[in-house]
């Protein structure tokens, strides 16, 4: 009975002793951590951030959902940030930033299907969104997205009708006009095939309407601040089309263009979005390869070195940003069920083979010296890229929250993502 009971305390114990030096194993649920555990942890880091961005490896995924929903809580309530910026498309997102906003009023179903394929593990987020706001209504919450695929046509009639209420210069909005699909209104009329030379004259035509709209927005700040709001959702309407026009011009001869198009955008607005709720601080939830810092290279799906938006925020704005990337070694999804990493140098499989099952750890980790480059989950599929993204994990990211086990729970009815 001894020898038994020294086996099976040795069992037990094997994930104690064969933790990783710089590894922080958390022995409990995102839910249960609590705010004297996260200060701990983040304090020290994300009080001086201007911006604290949390990145998903695996979108739909629950436990990175459970962790991100615990870690905006305490970002709201114990360090005072109020805007939270998703990774969701400009106009879309209006809906539930709309109805963010009643919540100081009413409390309601939240129309979560707004959100890119949602699952109920999405739904606790925005339940105590809403209660936080009834409960303080002088200072709410704020939510916006980022991202560029709504309708191209409804920005469009935006900026037109934006355009003429903020006094824009009408020769600016008349150059608007020779954009591609201007006149659309519905998908089949739609085509994401055009000239350079049309192209070209689009996107300066769209600069220059953002850039006056800035201006007028800046101007009109402290005088007239409904106008100034109104200059900004032109600015981001232009700044969108700029990202949704310029993916689809590129992705028929270069990936890494085409991708980077979208995410300037998405760090564009990110910036207006800022500046039209003059909030000195944000909380950004994206994809891992929306918000990572991109200070070396990483071949992001064989798609190459793609930057992304929380790079180009930085690069525009000098703000400081603190990432945190939320990765599991057995993970699925909205989008499937990955591959478990295999390579060697996998982070994901590294800490699985310690023992390692809900922790925490920095990018200065003292075992991440082991190897120059890490793998790490970037919802795989066999093949080259099965473990992931290699990378420098200190150039992508601060900080890293792991799961060993991370599964979707249900895909609940989605709007469509690509062409809502």
């Amino acid at each position: 009975m001894r020898v038994i009971a020294l086996v099976a305390a040795l069992v037990l114990s094997t994930s104690v002793c064969a933790a990783l030096p710089g590894v922080v194993e958390l022995r409990t649920t995102p839910e249960a951590l609590t705010d004297t555990r996260l200060a701990q942890l983040l304090d020290a880091r994300v009080r001086t951030a201007e911006v604290v961005a949390l990145g998903e490896t695996v979108h739909g995924s629950s436990g990175l959902l459970r962790a991100q929903t615990r870690l905006i809580r305490y970002l709201v309530e114990q360090h005072g940030f109020r805007l939270i910026v998703w990774e969701n498309p400009a106009l879309r997102s209006l809906e539930l930033a709309q109805w963010v906003a009643s919540c100081t009023q009413v409390k309601s179903a939240p129309p979560i299907d707004v959100l890119y394929m949602p699952t109920p593990s999405d739904l606790p987020l925005f339940e105590w969104i809403c209660d936080f706001n009834r409960a303080n209504a002088s200072n709410p919450i704020v939510f916006r997205g980022l991202d560029i695929w709504d309708r191209p046509w409804e920005h469009y009639s935006r900026i037109r009708a934006l355009g003429a209420q903020v006094a824009i210069d009408p020769s600016l909005l008349k150059r608007v006009a020779w954009c591609p699909d201007h006149g659309a209104t519905s998908w089949p009329e739609v085509s994401t095939s055009f000239l350079g030379g049309h192209y070209e004259a689009c996107r300066a035509a769209l600069a220059a309407v953002l850039d006056a709209a800035r201006r007028t927005a800046a101007e009109k700040r402290e005088s007239d601040r409904p106008a100034a709001d109104d200059a900004f959702e032109l600015a981001l309407s232009a700044s969108t089309l700029l990202g949704w026009l310029g993916f689809h011009f590129h992705s028929r001869s270069d990936d890494v263009l085409s991708w980077n198009a979208r995410d300037e955008a998405q760090g564009r607005n990110l910036m207006l979005i800022m500046e039209k709720h003059d909030a000195k601080r944000a909380i950004v939830s994206a994809h891992t390869s929306h918000v990572s810092h991109n200070r070396s290279r990483a071949d992001w799906w064989g798609f190459g070195d793609i930057k992304s938006g929380i790079h180009f925020f930085e690069a525009m704005t000098r703000k400081t940003v603190f990432n945190i990337a939320l990765t599991a070694y057995e993970a699925s999804g909205a989008q499937g069920e990955w591959s478990l990493p295999t390579a060697r140098n996998s982070l994901d499989k590294k800490l699985h083979d310690a023992g390692h099952v809900f922790s925490f750890f920095t990018s200065d980790a003292a075992f991440l010296s082991e190897h120059p480059k890490w793998w790490i989950q970037n919802q795989n599929y066999p093949g080259p890229y099965e473990s992931g993204v290699e990378l420098v994990p200190r150039d992508q990211f601060d900080a890293f929250f792991f799961f060993d086990r991370s599964h979707l729970d249900k895909a609940l009815p989605a709007r469509p993502v690509w062409e809502p």
